[in-house]
């Protein structure tokens, strides 16, 4: 069942029965209506309590979780997010960076949903046509200590989306979104109360499909481990400028480009498998200026022609930096799928 501070069952008596005179099949009935979960719908809220979510949530504005406030989603909840956009009431903040104009559950104290196998939490759009972007995100602002395993994220503009926070995101899948997993340093507001702090990620056991781009960051810490990153349009991995990130033991494929670097320093990128994107299956955008070292990495093949092929950087462009991708591991690496 559903619940929240101000939210509580009631009990409905019906004048004139009794159990005794109940037929079998009235029986039947009212225990499939007591399994049956009621749904819970909040518009725009600042929770005020530590809450926990079951069963059906339906979310028709922003809901933010307070400094100091934990959620916990039970396993097996679904959370929609109805469609607004940036003129509507229910926006709790100007819908300008770090916020989105559509609905968003807004992470400033503590999420932990996690659910089982079997019983993952879903947060999708509440359309019946649900597209990417009907919603915003799971925000989290200057927030620590949260948890998302076990989850499926559909249809939102940014599936996670972090600025200066730490989390884990673990043994789930995002399918369908603007951006699956998004997250940087915040230096764009000066003011907010997690302004120049550094988001560390843990990625990892994730299922990352169909979006228009898999995992970017920017100026941020993070580990992305173990990952099926797979025909996303865009992108599979895309750092940015200041990533001591480590990339290891992930398969990106199908993208239009496999892992995209962007002024990107400070990246350890080893036993991945990198190979059959459609552009290149590892590039670096204009203005890169710092070789990256990728070695170490199975590229598809064990041809250096063909390797060299499925590399942008240097060679193609004398004005980029070089990659350094030889050598490069002679068979796929061996990774295990967690979900």
């Amino acid at each position: 069942m559903a619940s929240h501070p101000n939210t509580r069952p009631a009990w409905i008596e019906r004048p004139g029965r009794s159990w005794p005179g109940l037929a079998l099949a009235g029986i039947l009935g009212l225990a499939a209506a007591c399994d049956r979960q009621p749904t819970l719908e909040l518009g725009k809220t600042v929770l005020g309590q530590d809450t926990t979510w079951t069963g059906t949530v339906v979310l028709a504005g922003d809901v933010e979780i307070p400094p100091g406030i934990t959620l916990t989603i039970a396993p097996g909840t679904t959370v929609r997010f109805r469609k607004i956009d940036e003129k509507s009431d229910q926006n709790l903040y100007v819908p300008d960076s770090p916020y989105y104009p559509q609905a968003e559950l807004i992470v400033r104290g503590r999420l932990l949903a996690e659910g089982q196998p079997g019983q993952a939490i879903v947060f999708t759009s509440a359309a019946a046509d649900a597209q990417p972007a009907d919603w915003g995100a799971i925000n989290f602002l200057g927030s620590a200590g949260s948890v998302i395993r076990h989850a499926k994220i559909l249809c939102a503009y940014n599936g996670v989306h972090a600025h200066g926070s730490q989390l884990r995101i673990e043994d789930s899948e995002f399918v369908k979104n603007g951006v699956a997993i998004s997250f940087k340093r915040e230096e764009e507001t000066p003011g907010v109360p997690w302004f120049g702090r550094d988001s560390d990620l843990v990625i990892a056991g994730n299922l990352i499909t169909r979006n228009k781009g898999g995992i970017t960051g920017r100026n941020a810490r993070a580990e992305i481990a173990h990952n099926e990153i797979r025909d996303n349009k865009f992108f599979g991995i895309w750092p940015k400028e200041d990533s001591p990130m480590f990339i290891h033991h992930n398969e990106i494929t199908g993208s239009k480009k496999g892992l995209y670097l962007y002024q990107a320093r400070g990246l350890r990128v080893e036993s991945n498998n990198i190979y059959d994107n459609t552009d290149y299956d590892i590039g670096v955008a204009e203005a890169q200026d710092y070789p990256v070292d990728a070695r170490g990495n199975w590229l598809g093949t064990t041809d250096p022609a063909r390797i060299a092929e499925r590399i942008f950087d240097h060679a193609d462009d004398p004005e980029l930096a070089e990659i350094l991708a030889l050598p490069a591991l002679t068979a796929p690496v061996a990774w295990e799928k967690k979900r």
